[in-house]
């Protein structure tokens, strides 16, 4: 496989469709040259590490001023921002014929009024003074109905074209918060024009984020604490047993490395924030109960109260 020049592709989007082709045509199972395939591999993620280093998504403080850049909110999950990843969202496109109005720019099917270039009659009548012969042709305004449309068409506002919503995926930044805005490169999204992102974290029924750390909100019943050894707690990566002995402390109990990813590469803390539930309007019949329990507990010759 001969040296391939990048100053023969005039943009990204030209190298990789480059890849495709010649991945197609070296592909040993298609009958192409092993060693000149894995050398075509080793050259595309060079590349790729080349392009991403050089066209990185980062956290800035705010917009320009001035440029050539699109702005929007972009909605994360706390679980989004706590582990990255990647995100799909939609970014204008390229402009195409509206499809409601073919163009027109017109409502179809709306009010109508006679066309003011024929006068309503759909043709177009033209002298020949040297035969004296009258031709009609057909009025190009009206295409021959003798009316026009005259509302707007609803999807392009009247223009006859519109821009399509295309989607793309982006790296999401480890270490984000509220408010922080992403600068996303337009060549790292194929587009004509940077973007850039205001974050907006989308309320969750029991996480938050904290400075570095991952707080869960949760209420735990007396009796789970007194007749289990462990108990069920959510986290990042799903539902998982922790002592029970551990909720007998002052909250939040610290789970260490198990927060968010950050910046660093490391991992901030996982925060339990309990709070011990006892319900209202416990019946009579239950609180005999938990009396007997009590005089049980209290009647034992190594029961200190503390």
């Amino acid at each position: 496989m001969s040296e391939i020049n990048l100053k023969n592709f005039s943009s990204f989007e030209e190298i990789k469709q480059y890849f495709r082709e010649q991945a197609k045509k070296l592909h040993p199972d298609k009958g192409g040259d092993k060693e000149e395939f894995l050398t075509l591999l080793d050259w595309y993620q060079k590349v790729l590490e080349r392009f991403e280093e050089k066209h990185e998504i980062e956290i800035v403080n705010n917009c320009p001023l001035i440029g050539n850049y699109l702005f929007s909110v972009l909605e994360l999950k706390v679980e989004e921002i706590a582990l990255g990843g990647k995100k799909k969202i939609q970014i204008m496109g390229e402009e195409v014929i509206c499809p409601a109005c073919n163009g027109t720019g017109k409502k179809k099917n709306g009010l109508t009024k006679n066309c003011g270039f024929c006068k309503g009659s759909g043709s177009i009548e033209y002298k020949d003074k040297r035969k004296n012969i009258n031709t009609y042709f057909t009025c190009p305004y009206c295409k021959g109905s003798g009316s026009v449309l005259i509302e707007k068409c609803e999807e392009c506002k009247g223009k006859g074209k519109k821009r399509v919503q295309r989607e793309v995926y982006i790296d999401i930044p480890l270490g984000l918060k509220e408010g922080d805005i992403i600068f996303v490169p337009k060549e790292r999204i194929d587009s004509k024009y940077d973007l850039y992102l205001e974050v907006s974290v989308i309320p969750h029924p029991y996480f938050t984020l904290k400075d570095n750390n991952l707080v869960y909100k949760c209420k735990i019943p007396f009796w789970d604490v007194i007749l289990k050894e462990e108990i069920t707690i959510n986290t990042l990566e799903g539902r998982e047993k922790i002592p029970s002995k551990l909720f007998t402390k002052t909250p939040p109990i610290v789970i260490k490395g198990r927060g968010p990813f950050l910046k660093n590469g490391k991992r901030g803390d996982l925060l339990v924030d309990f709070q011990i539930y006892i319900p209202d309007g416990i019946p009579s019949k239950a609180k005999k109960l938990i009396l007997q329990a009590v005089n049980i507990i209290e009647s034992q010759r190594n029961f200190q109260r503390e």
